[in-house]
């Protein structure tokens, strides 16, 4: 039996693809070719937002000072709501977090800059 999507999941998922590529952009526009990367996480990432969704966002740098730089230029050109800033080995070590919050992240995050 072959699913179909429904007109309105055809039409969501257009959305979420328009949504992605805008803010793949506007990254590339504030961030150049910096060093880092920066990962797209929650209702944004899944693709179930609502009205009431913010854009969260992890700035991931070689070390943690760097990794907020980057973080600040992101919350200074309005690019995120929520953006958090780690380090490359935290990033990392975060695979085998036992913490269900960071587990999520990392299960959930699209990597937008620069584009994988």
């Amino acid at each position: 039996m072959v699913c179909s999507l429904s007109p309105f999941e055809r039409l969501r998922q257009r959305e979420h693809a328009r949504r992605l590529s805008e803010l793949r952009q506007r990254l590339q526009q504030v961030l150049g070719p910096a060093d880092c990367s920066v990962w797209l996480f929650g209702s944004q990432a899944r693709g179930d937002w609502d009205g009431y969704s913010d854009t969260d966002l992890l700035v991931v740098a070689a070390d943690a000072a760097a990794a907020e730089q980057w973080a600040d230029q992101l919350r200074r050109s309005l690019v995120g709501d929520d953006v958090l800033a780690v380090s490359s080995d935290s990033w990392q070590a975060m695979a085998g977090s036992p913490s269900p919050h960071w587990h999520t992240i990392r299960r959930q995050a699209l990597q937008l800059h620069p584009e994988p």
